[in-house]
């Protein structure tokens, strides 16, 4: 059975929904003068973050505002995401496990039922925890979300023979190099593992069939910040389901933020933080060119006609189809 107390409009309502035996909640933060269905990137916060407290320091609201899409964060039981790696490895082995798969497809019914979300163009991102549930959900609910993205999260390595993706999965990492929690080069323990950042991309590109890789650096726009990027991106993929690694190089456990936010007081000792990209951007830049969009109708030869297009309506006169939204220029 699942419920919900109402239809969210403009501002920001949190939500409950009823899933089962359980109760959970979510933040609905939608755009003034945005109208339904909409996109939708349902973002996944951290281990015992709120989602009031990662509303605040991931900035995506911002991002949300500039492309009038809907921003949701759901919360997990305990403040903790049940996620794919083994139990001993995540705080769920203490705490009593929510069923967050079943809390995300049921989330996802609820934001197209209230007309909220174009069921087309629902995503999926999280930070630490959050991002290995999405990895969970990419494996698991495929066809679910449009595209996916992780951020300061790699894959667990139990993953290689537990994931198997319904189609192939366009996704997109984010990761500090100096990262002390979530390392970046991975980690192994006796009771589990996990692949290091790049592995965890080319993991996925494998999945997706892709076979080349292209690298490149990315502009120094805020050279105090004392952190750089590198981006890497897996092409010719199934059914154009790219893969993408944004390395920040010397940057910590923190999200990358050109906008301003308001971190929890633990963040300071989480290593520094990127500002020459902003993850919000990031996460819709990429998530957005999914599903693609279908090219434009060709103009017969001396007809001057599109088909489809109203009577008397020049080509010229039709907007262009959306594209993949440049990245956020330096601030003055």
């Amino acid at each position: 059975m699942v419920l919900a107390a109402s239809a969210a409009g403009a501002g920001t309502n949190r939500q409950s929904l009823a899933v089962g035996d359980e109760s959970r909640s979510y933040l609905v933060s939608n755009p003034a003068g945005l109208v339904g269905p909409a996109p939708v990137v349902i973002a996944l916060h951290g281990a015992m973050q709120s989602p009031e407290s990662f509303r605040a320091y991931f900035g995506l609201d911002a991002a949300a505002a500039a492309h009038a899409f809907v921003a949701v964060y759901p919360e997990g039981e305990g403040k903790v995401w049940n996620d794919g790696r083994p139990a001993a490895m995540r705080l769920k082995a203490m705490l009593r496990p929510g069923d967050d798969a079943a809390f995300l497809v049921a989330l996802v019914q609820r934001l197209v039922a209230d007309g909220i979300a174009d069921p087309a163009r629902i995503y999926l991102t999280g930070i630490s925890n959050g991002g290995f549930m999405v990895e969970r959900m990419a494996c698991e609910f495929a066809d679910l979300f449009a595209a996916y993205s992780v951020i300061m999260a790699t894959t667990p390595a139990n993953a290689r023979e537990d994931c198997h993706p319904a189609r192939p999965v366009p996704i997109l990492f984010i990761h500090g190099t100096a990262d002390t929690v979530i390392t970046y080069n991975g980690f192994w323990t006796p009771v589990g593992a996990t692949l290091s950042a790049p592995d965890s991309a080319a993991f996925f590109a494998r999945l997706n069939g892709c076979s080349g890789m292209a690298k490149h650096a990315l502009p120094d726009i805020d050279p105090l910040d004392g952190t750089t990027v590198t981006e890497r991106t897996w092409q010719d993929c199934t059914d154009g389901a790219t893969v993408t690694l944004l390395s920040v190089e010397g940057g910590g456990h923190q999200s990358p933020a050109r906008v301003e936010t308001r971190p929890d007081l633990a963040t300071p000792f989480l290593g520094l933080r990127n500002r020459d990209i902003d993850a919000g951007e990031e996460v819709w830049r990429f998530m957005s060119a999914f599903p693609p969009v279908p090219p434009a109708p060709p103009v017969e030869q001396g007809m001057g006609a599109v088909p489809g297009a109203p009577p008397g309506l020049s080509p010229a006169a039709i907007p262009p189809a959306p594209r993949k939204p440049k990245r956020a220029a330096a601030a003055p």
